[in-house]
């Protein structure tokens, strides 16, 4: 393993592991939250028709991270939730606001850009399901927004998750909240070690409202498409310490390319687009 693989290996162990939904977080992780600020922080319950491409992510039987379809085959979250590589640990709930009731979808196949193992901190993973989805009002994919073009400062942007509390494990509502996309400058000025090109970061100066830990994986929403991925935060909600979210729009590109060397055709759509095989 390279050195830049171990800072990589040390770094999502010591900011981005997720906590179990049926266990308390991590003593890393305990100072970044009061006590009922593990789930979206400043929002309101919803349903899951109102988010219907909303994932719960199950590592065995702990809901430990959130995702979004993006196809009937495809779910994007992030690498830290599904860092162990095996599909057999992992499983998806789609459809209801409250998982832990829910089908668990098994994964068949977990997908991570290859720039990982050369340690560039490229939080993102795609889950290829065992068997496709079917849409209805309550599971619906949702479009990749394409161009950071629509990343403009002061846009709003919806953010949901199920999270996790610390004191009433298995009564995590479905929450969503709004929050403000900041600029590069505000972003690099909360966080000048960590910022780079892939990341942008959503919330307000004042703090208030934000995502937090249980929702990373989750969906940041920008005019209707996925623009990012709930990656990491200096505790939750904290006055000028915002949310930080891998860039769909830099992904794209390799989204579709994975996509694209599928053999079966629900494999290869993502949502709104089909892609051609060209082997």
């Amino acid at each position: 393993m390279s050195l830049k693989s171990l800072q990589l290996t040390a770094l999502l162990a010591a900011l981005l592991v997720p906590f179990a939904a049926t266990d308390d977080p991590p003593a890393n992780v305990t100072d970044s939250a009061d006590d009922d600020s593990n789930m979206i922080v400043g929002g309101a319950k919803v349903n899951i028709e109102e988010v219907p491409y909303q994932v719960a992510l199950f590592r065995g039987d702990s809901l430990n991270c959130g995702g979004t379809i993006i196809g009937p085959r495809w779910i994007l979250s992030s690498y830290h939730c599904v860092q162990d590589l095996d599909p057999a640990n992992h499983a998806v709930v789609v459809g209801t606001d409250k998982p832990w009731q829910g089908a668990r979808i098994p994964v068949k196949n977990i997908v991570v850009p290859s720039e990982l193992y050369d340690g560039a901190l490229y939080d993102v993973a795609m889950l290829q399901l065992a068997k496709s989805l079917h849409y209805d009002e309550t599971v619906q994919c949702l479009r990749l927004l394409r161009s950071p073009d629509a990343l403009v400062p002061g846009k709003p942007a919806t953010i949901s998750g199920f999270g996790a509390t610390r004191e009433n494990n298995l009564d995590s509502p479905l929450k969503a909240a709004t929050v403000s996309l900041l600029s590069v400058d505000k972003c690099a000025k909360a966080y000048p070690d960590l910022m780079q090109e892939q990341m942008i970061c959503a919330g307000f100066e004042k703090g208030g409202v934000d995502s937090c830990q249980g929702d990373s994986g989750g969906p940041l929403v920008v005019d209707g498409k996925l623009a990012g991925i709930v990656f990491f935060g200096r505790g939750c909600a904290r006055p000028n310490s915002p949310g930080v979210y891998m860039s769909v729009p830099f992904f794209y590109d390799w989204i579709m390319n994975v996509a694209r060397s599928q053999k079966l055709r629900d494999d290869r759509k993502i949502c709104g687009e089909f892609t051609e095989n060209n082997s």
